[in-house]
């Protein structure tokens, strides 16, 4: 089973959890909806950057999950820059054991002003082959 799980403060990582749960064959849902998870062969997380960092509430949630709950978490994402989540999930989630794939997924996000059309169709279409590549779902 695959789970789409996402924080957002903006909207972006919304938008791209939707594609994503299309390529995994899940249904996305915000961290505030996601309750107790359990047998998950892939946890896509949507992890987007603000101020450097990951929202502080995903970081709490990642922060208990072990082996036993998912045997892997894919990373997508947005960030005005070029920031990427991948680095701080994979360090959090290997001093549990929880498996991180190496490939993630991320772009642009709007902010404020910039960015302005971020995430695009585009965006969106990529967001979704990746999770259908990683879901093994092609």
């Amino acid at each position: 089973m695959n789970k789409v799980i996402y924080a957002t403060r903006t909207g972006n990582t919304k938008k791209l959890a939707l594609a994503v749960a299309k390529g995994a064959g899940a249904v996305a849902q915000s961290l505030d909806e996601a309750g107790t998870i359990s047998g998950v062969d892939t946890l896509f997380v949507g992890a987007s950057i603000y101020a450097g960092k990951i929202d502080e509430r995903l970081r709490a949630f990642l922060g208990g999950l072990t082996p036993d709950i998912v045997k892997r978490v894919a990373v997508f994402g947005s960030a005005m820059g070029k920031s990427s989540a991948l680095a701080e999930i994979s360090e959090l989630l290997a001093a549990n054991g929880v498996a991180v794939c190496d490939k993630e997924f991320s772009c642009k996000g709007r902010f404020l002003l910039f960015n302005r059309n971020c995430p695009d169709a585009g965006d969106l279409a990529n967001a979704e082959a990746f999770a259908k590549e990683i879901a093994g779902k092609q």
